[in-house]
């Protein structure tokens, strides 16, 4: 069975961007929350803007 991962983009008001590769929303919602944290943003504040097979070459 092939591991099927999505690129998942969440992005805040100010414009700060976090995109991963994760398997499901629910497992892209528990990195959303760790990465976050890391970074000293809530969680809250990001919001999912995409979900792709390619990862995108935004800036």
């Amino acid at each position: 069975m092939s591991n099927k991962k999505s690129y998942y983009s969440f992005e805040d008001p100010t414009g700060t961007t976090i995109e991963y590769r994760a398997t499901s929303l629910q497992q892209a919602m528990v990195i959303k929350k760790k990465l976050a944290s890391d970074i000293g943003i809530s969680k809250e504040d990001f919001e999912l803007k995409s979900i792709s097979k390619k990862r995108s070459l935004a800036t």
